[in-house]
């Protein structure tokens, strides 16, 4: 399944922009931007539209169980596809808390920036 930035999946954070920011390894810089920020961290994408993209992938993870992966990066490079494997092959249990906890984190710093929390509502 094709993970790259055309898909729902992709990583937001581009590599060219870490290389620009001077990191030794862009590539790892920008999988563990992904990281950080699919966990709940909104500190670089405080916006809705970030918000609505991280939702789409969370909703999406369990499609990915079992699935081989296609991202452009090198093999021998950190990618955000290695992070979407290791959820997506989480025990289905361990995998809906886990997403759980990432949108009360997501609604807890939306309210305290002073926006309408995403998932209140459906809680």
């Amino acid at each position: 399944m094709i993970v790259d930035r055309s898909s729902r999946y992709g990583n937001p954070c581009k590599v060219s922009l870490m290389q620009e920011m001077g990191y030794e390894d862009p590539h790892a810089a920008a999988a563990a931007n992904y990281r950080t920020w699919l966990a709940g961290n909104r500190s670089d994408a405080p916006t809705d539209e970030g918000d609505r993209q991280r939702e789409r992938i969370l909703a999406g993870l369990e499609r990915l169980r079992g699935k081989d992966l296609a991202c452009p990066c090198p093999l021998d490079r950190a990618c955000h596809a290695d992070y979407l494997l290791r959820l997506a092959n989480m025990p289905a249990a361990d995998l809906a808390a886990w997403v759980s906890q990432v949108r009360a984190r997501v609604d807890r710093q939306r309210v305290r920036d002073g926006e309408e929390p995403m998932y209140a509502a459906a809680a």
